[in-house]
Formats: structure tokens, sequence, C-alpha cells
């Protein structure tokens, strides 16, 4: 049985069922900072990431560059990006595809589909960023299937003042 997937624009209905699939998308991130980082700095800079990260995807997915993947209708992923018209540059800013459609290649599909609409704007370039941890790794192969071949890597320290 073959499914219909579509990339459509994000509307109003779409957007808390992105938020709740964003929150389940970086809980298994939140859990490997936390054990990176200890429970304490964890709590001290990311204690509220839940309705940081739910309404920066709402906020995202409500501008015109907002999108979801639906297969039969059912929400299974979301993309937004942004564009710097000066530079001609453009940034993929929140995407995820929830883990009941890995697998079937909706991520690619939704990294082509904003990429084709940069090239529309006439952007000459695309950035994207992610973690060097093991939890983002799923996110980094991601990205290289879908073309993205330079990086920089980054580092960000911590500290708990005593």
């Amino acid at each position: 049985m073959n499914k219909e997937i579509v990339i459509v624009a994000a509307r109003e209905e779409h957007f808390e069922i992105a938020g709740d699939m964003a929150i389940k998308a970086w809980t298994p991130i939140h859990e490997e900072y936390k054990r990176l980082l200890g429970e304490e700095i964890h709590k001290t800079f990311f204690d509220d990431w839940r309705d940081k990260k739910k309404n920066s995807v709402i906020n995202s997915l409500a501008s015109p560059r907002g999108y979801v993947a639906l297969v039969d209708d059912v929400v299974a992923g979301f993309i937004s990006y942004r564009v710097d018209e000066n530079a001609k540059t453009g940034e993929i800013i929140g995407n995820a595809v929830d883990d009941k459609f890995r697998g079937m290649g909706i991520g690619t599909m939704m990294y082509e589909f904003v990429m084709d609409k940069m090239r529309e704007e006439g952007m000459a370039a695309v950035v994207v960023t992610t973690g060097g941890d093991d939890a983002h790794a799923p996110a980094r192969r991601a990205y290289e299937k879908a073309g993205f071949e330079k990086f920089l890597p980054s580092v960000k320290y911590y500290k708990k003042f005593k």
C-alpha cells in the first residue's frame, strides 16, 4: 500500500501537533544534554526548553515559510526556514519527522522542498545547524543525505556559579 506524502503550507490546525512532535523529537537530545552537563547545569539553562521549543516551532510554522509533511492527511513532519535577502542565503530553522514515519524519506523530501523554495527566492546557499553529540547523529545523517557536506565544528562551554 503506497502512502500519499505531500508537503503543504502549515495551517493553524497543524501547529499544536507539530509543537508536540518537536518536544518528542527533542526529548532524547535533552536527556543527552542532562547526561553530558549534569542535572544542575541542564536545569539552569534548559529548565523551560519544552515551552520554548513548542513556541518556537509554532511561531516558525505560522510564518509564510512554515510547512508540514502529510502522510495520508496525517502530520508526519514539519520544517521551516528563513532567508537573508541581502546575503542571498537561507537557513533551515526547525524540522522533525515523527518517529512513526521515519524511514520513508520524508526528511529528505522536506529539505529538498524548502531548498527549492529558497532557490525560487533567489538564495545562493543554505545552512542548517545541529549538535555534535550522539543524540544529534540522526539529524547529521539526514542533512548529509540531503547533500549538506561542509561544516564548522563548534564547542559550547557551560559553568554554574557557586
